[in-house]
Order: C-alpha cells, then sequence, then structure tokens
C-alpha cells in the first residue's frame, strides 16, 4: 500500500453501511452489495464474498482508510450478531491489505450529522442524501455509506 507520510485524498477512503446489504460509497462508485445467503449455508459463503468483495475493490480503488457505521445493541441478537462478524471480516481485511484499522462511527453521530437528528430514521437519512447529493439514493444502505464519507472527510478536512 501507500507509504502513511502520503497525503490522505478523498479518492483514498471507502465509506461503508456494513450489513447483508452492504452499502458503499467512494469517489469511485457507489451502492449496494447483497450478501444475502440462502437456507442452505454450505452453498453459500457470505463471509468470504464480503471479504473478496472488499479486498477487490480497495485494490482496484487504491482505498487507503475505511469509514464504516459502528455495531449498535438492540434488541434484534440476530441482527447484532451478522454486524458483528462482518465486522470482523472487515478488520480481517484491513489487516491483510496493511491497512489501518477502520474509523467506526456512531450511528446516532451519524444521523445527528446528517440530519440534526440522533435518531433520524432510514427515510429522513435517504431525504437528507437527496437534498444534498441531487439523486435518490438506491436504497438507505447507500444513503448511510455516503454520510459516513462526508463525515469522515468533514472530521478530517479532506
Amino acid at each position: 500500500m501507500k507509504q502513511e507520510t502520503e497525503e490522505l485524498k478523498r479518492e483514498h477512503i471507502l465509506a461503508l453501511d456494513i450489513a447483508t446489504h452492504c452499502g458503499y460509497f467512494s469517489v469511485h462508485e457507489s451502492g449496494t452489495w447483497n450478501f444475502t445467503e440462502g437456507k442452505r449455508r454450505n452453498g453459500n459463503k457470505q463471509h468470504l464474498a464480503l471479504k473478496d468483495t472488499l479486498t477487490a475493490f480497495i485494490r482496484e480503488h487504491g482505498i487507503q482508510r475505511i469509514v464504516a457505521e459502528d455495531v449498535s445493541v438492540n434488541n434484534h441478537f440476530f441482527d447484532m450478531r451478522k454486524l458483528a462478524e462482518f465486522r470482523g471480516v472487515l478488520l480481517c481485511v484491513c489487516d491483510e491489505l496493511d491497512m489501518p484499522e477502520p474509523e467506526f462511527v456512531n450511528p446516532k453521530v451519524l444521523k445527528k450529522f446528517a440530519t440534526g437528528n440522533g435518531n433520524a430514521s432510514k427515510d429522513d437519512m435517504k431525504q437528507a442524501y437527496t437534498a444534498r447529493f441531487n439523486r435518490l439514493p438506491l436504497d438507505d444502505n447507500e444513503a448511510d455509506a455516503f454520510w459516513l464519507f462526508q463525515y469522515y472527510v468533514s472530521k478530517y478536512r479532506i
């Protein structure tokens, strides 16, 4: 990877709303990757698909930093467990590619940054995306990834 002394630019950043439907945003492209598994786990390699997709994207676009929405504790144990597993895959990818650990952003902090309301809904986040970006996001995952990117570049004045 690039030397640590090189100035970080927007094109070096990948923002992720990491989940089964993983929103991503970079200046290169954005959207939602689908890592949905079927009922028969042995035929699906969800974690490997996430790892391979991230690794390929990082290498193809020269990504040097990742910002991702943090795992928040909620009443949905299965969702929380899946997010924690994906977070582990993301950390593994960063280790393998000799990248710094991702910066994780608390969901309430992100919502407050995007909308002014720390309890904003998915629709609020999408509407704020449309107002700022002047286009409709594919879904709430892409909108969250966009806001993660904006938060990071604003915080570090990139």
